[in-house]
Order: structure tokens, then C-alpha cells, then sequence
């Protein structure tokens, strides 16, 4: 009767342990574990990374208080980081957990170490369930031999690093200084109001030098205006007067944009120097706008 009393005892109990971890299966689902690439000639100071992807339950979350603490060192193995990453997918959570170690580990001879096994133990559900990730284990190796009596005779040739041909690199840091260069030239040749490069002392650049160095004195009108028309004469190559203007766009064709300019420039200079108009400082700094438009249409800008 005994006997029959602690069989059945026995029984239930295997029942309920198999039950249970059948529950823990089926609610936490490895998906994968990655370890590290080499398994030998690991030294000290050697970082080796781990990463399991699980899938669990909704039901079971992943507190903080069951994860390994950085800093954590067992057998020469310490934890140098731990990062978990968890997406929601209807009712399963799926949790990306990776793992740092650093080797401080120290041996005179090869050995077999091992990153530790971790327990990640989870929250909620109605029967205990757990992430499981297993020991790795690993080949160490020294960085000097066992039993070396003199450091000198075991030395070994340093090798010269591999040379890069960098003609290439040469080539393109000379194609940028090359568009570099260009560019600055662009900028001077369109901005500067001195004769450094060749076309940049053309009439029109001339008169608005001298215009911009007038001051709003009595005549600086009336010289503006002459400035003004001894560009015109001197690209016409004489004497330009209003009629002449279809001669002289028909010879210089890039002012053709500024023939409305032209007409109101001469417009002006009429009323200036041939009728009772009074010039005012306004007119002034219209001219020189004027000029430096006139200037740059001459540059072909």
C-alpha cells in the first residue's frame, strides 16, 4: 500500500515537472544565439561579443533586475556591456540582447576559458519561465611562452606594414584643388573690382571704379554721366550717340539683355547735361548700380 502511495506521489510529480516545462517552452522560444567568429588565440584585452534573439510570450516581460550587471567579473571574464532591444509582434515580444566580455584573464600556457552561462529570468505568466543562454567556451593563448629565461633570444622580426598605392587619392586631391581653384576664379572674376585677371579692365570696369571713388560733392553727377559715356565711346571705338544704339547692340550683343538700361541711362544724361534737370545723390547711386550691372554684362555674367 506503501509502496503503491509513493509511486503515485512520483508520478504526479513528473507530470507537473514535465507540464511546467512545457509551459517554460512554449512560452519562451529561442530564435537564435550568435557567439563570437574565433574560438582560439584569444588574448588578453580581447573584447568577444554574444547576441540571443528569443521570442517570448506576452504574457512574460524582461525586467531590468534580472539582467547581469556591467562590470561583473567571473574566472578573469568580465562584462564589459549588455544591450536589449524588444519589439512587440501581436501576442510575442521579441528580445535582442547582446552581450560584451573583455578577457583579463592571464595564463603562461593555452587553456580552455568560458564565457559564463546566463540566466535571464522573466516576469509575469502563470508558471516561472526563463531565457537560458549557454556557456561558450575558448582557447586562450598567452602572450609569452611558459618558461622564458631571456626576452632577447625569443624576439621576433617586426614586419614592415603593407604600402597602399594612394596615386589614386593623388589624383582626385588634385582634380578638387583643380575645381577649388576654378572656382575661386569664378568668384574673382565676377565680385572684384581690380584688374588682376585679363578682361577684367574692360570700359565698363573702369567707369565703376571711378564712379565708386566719387563722393556727393558738387558734379559727381555730371562725372558719373561722363564716365558712363566714355565706356560706351570706347567699346563703340567713337562717339556713341542714342540713335546709334541698333549699330552699336547689333556689334555688341550681350547688351541686348540691358537695352531697356540703355535708353533710360541716355534718358538721363539728356535731361543731366543738355536740359535744367537737378541731379540728386540717388541718381548718383543709381549710376553706380548702372555701371556695375553694365560692367558685369561686359564680363559675360
Amino acid at each position: 500500500m506503501r509502496n503503491s502511495i509513493v509511486k503515485s506521489i512520483l508520478a504526479i510529480s513528473l507530470t507537473l515537472l514535465s507540464l511546467q516545462g512545457f509551459a517554460q517552452a512554449s512560452a519562451v522560444k529561442v530564435l537564435n544565439i550568435t557567439n563570437p567568429h574565433h574560438s582560439n588565440a584569444i588574448q588578453i584585452g580581447d573584447v568577444l561579443n554574444r547576441t540571443i534573439e528569443v521570442e517570448v510570450s506576452s504574457a512574460y516581460h524582461l525586467p531590468k533586475t534580472s539582467l547581469p550587471l556591467k562590470g561583473d567579473s567571473k574566472d578573469g571574464i568580465e562584462l564589459r556591456d549588455i544591450a536589449v532591444q524588444s519589439t512587440q509582434h501581436g501576442d510575442t515580444t521579441t528580445y535582442h540582447i547582446a552581450l560584451s566580455y573583455q578577457v583579463f584573464a592571464s595564463a603562461a600556457k593555452p587553456m580552455v576559458m568560458r564565457l559564463p552561462n546566463v540566466h535571464f529570468t522573466l516576469a509575469g505568466g502563470t508558471t516561472a519561465a526563463a531565457i537560458d543562454m549557454p556557456a561558450w567556451q575558448f582557447w586562450y593563448s598567452p602572450l609569452v611562452a611558459e618558461g622564458i629565461t631571456n626576452a632577447k633570444e625569443n624576439m621576433q622580426p617586426q614586419s614592415k606594414p603593407p604600402l597602399f598605392d594612394v596615386s589614386i587619392h593623388y589624383s582626385w586631391l588634385w582634380l578638387a584643388l583643380s575645381v577649388l581653384a576654378t572656382g575661386l576664379i569664378g568668384l574673382i572674376y565676377v565680385n572684384a573690382d581690380k584688374s588682376w585677371l585679363p578682361f577684367m579692365n574692360g570700359a565698363f570696369a573702369q567707369a565703376y571704379r571711378r564712379i565708386k571713388k566719387l563722393g556727393h560733392r558738387q558734379g559727381s553727377h555730371q562725372h558719373a554721366l561722363m564716365y558712363m559715356h566714355q565706356a560706351f565711346n570706347q567699346l563703340y571705338g567713337e562717339n556713341l550717340f542714342v540713335h546709334e544704339l541698333d549699330k552699336f547692340l547689333a556689334a555688341h550683343p550681350k547688351f541686348l539683355k540691358m537695352r531697356a538700361d540703355i535708353d533710360a541711362f541716355f534718358t538721363q544724361s539728356n535731361a543731366a547735361l543738355f536740359g535744367n534737370h537737378a541731379s540728386n545723390g540717388q541718381e548718383l547711386q543709381q549710376l553706380k548700380a548702372l555701371s556695375k550691372r553694365f560692367r558685369d554684362c561686359e564680363r559675360g555674367i
